[in-house]
């Protein structure tokens, strides 16, 4: 597939909480389906296909077996060595040295019944076995021992859903499982705002946006300093708070909307000017600094773009002109937060 992509696929298929777009990754849905199979082939023996050898992939096999747990009633159908029925272990975990011992097609077959019943599973072993398989066997002794089985069926646990039953969502976001949350996710997407704002702003937290800096990464023409301030070289971060063009357009923006919030911070985020003020703003006027927190840079950036692109001089009074047009703009299409904070003189309805 030809073309430059502005953000790595992968991380545009991850959830918003993740710092995607939520997009389905295809690759991550084929492996949740396909578990689907290895779930129905431990849960399920009237399925017509059961009994066939079904091929699956150490990924596959891997995530299942984190992914599951074992609660032993009878023993029938649980796999000794394979799954996780020793207080929420497997032999695997609790003693990988001896579980190298044991021949791979009795590790698949041994249920937990034939395993204690005899000490059978101490038959298993095989090859050399040193000092440390022979500690690690003497504690599996230990722990086998203390196991009473009953004449309750054995049942399959499946740890990503509270009723303990597969899904295949739940799998798929499995998958995700110790990804790193997005810091600015909830400010984006919970928030009232056009699409597009939400897309701009997704793209300025991953540093997307083209901005002169970025140009010029690239090796491509760019302009030398911010064609706002005319004062430094244009990042994302400049330009949206650090500009003095800009703060002033925070600033004149905040006191028009009463809103009782400090400016953002040269070297803060959106997000974490954001996450700050949110706590000092009057409840009844969160929802106005959440569509101030998009909006603003949203009208920053467009300025910004009419002066590379049109050629027009900077103007704050024409910037804050558009702002507040945008203001009554959002409010009539349904942003309450905005609605709140106009004057009442001012007809939106």
């Amino acid at each position: 597939m030809g073309g430059h992509r502005h953000v790595n696929w992968r991380t545009v298929c991850r959830p918003l909480a993740y710092g995607g777009l939520g997009i389905r990754d295809l690759e991550r849905t084929g492996l949740a389906l396909r578990l689907r199979w290895l779930w129905l082939s431990r849960t399920d023996a009237d399925r017509a296909w059961q009994g066939l050898d079904l091929q699956f992939s150490p990924e596959e096999r891997g995530l299942f077996h984190a992914s599951t747990l074992m609660l032993v009633g009878d023993g029938l159908t649980a796999l000794f060595w394979e799954d996780r029925w020793l207080h929420g272990q497997s032999i695997r975990e609790l003693a990988p040295l001896l579980y190298l011992c044991i021949p791979k097609n009795r590790r698949k077959v041994r249920t937990v019944a034939e395993g204690i019943a005899g000490n059978a599973w101490a038959r298993d072993i095989r090859g050399v076995v040193g000092l440390q398989e022979i500690g690690q066997y003497l504690r599996t002794w230990q722990l086998v021992a203390r196991i009473n089985l009953s004449s309750e069926p054995d049942k399959l646990i499946w740890k990503w859903t509270a009723n303990g039953i597969y899904s295949a969502r739940s799998c798929y976001r499995a998958t995700f499982h110790g990804s790193l949350t997005c810091h600015s996710w909830q400010l984006i997407w919970k928030g009232w705002a056009p699409p597009k704002v939400k897309f701009f702003h997704w793209l300025a937290d991953l540093d997307r946006c083209w901005t002169a800096a970025r140009l010029a990464r690239r090796g491509l023409p760019h302009h030398t300093r911010c064609l706002l301030c005319d004062q430094e070289p244009e990042t994302i971060q400049h330009l949206l708070i650090s500009c003095s063009f800009a703060r002033q357009a925070w600033h004149e923006t905040l006191s028009w909307l009463h809103l009782p919030v400090p400016l953002p911070m040269h070297d803060a985020s959106i997000q974490d000017w954001w996450s700050r003020a949110r706590d000092a703003t009057p409840p009844p006027l969160r929802k106005t600094l959440r569509s101030v927190a998009l909006l603003v840079p949203w009208m920053i950036w467009k300025h910004r773009n009419a002066c590379v692109f049109d050629h027009i001089p900077p103007s704050l009074n024409e910037l804050l002109d558009r702002i507040q047009d945008e203001v009554r703009c959002w409010a009539r299409a349904g942003d309450k937060g905005l609605r709140v904070a106009l004057p009442p003189t001012w007809d939106v309805h």
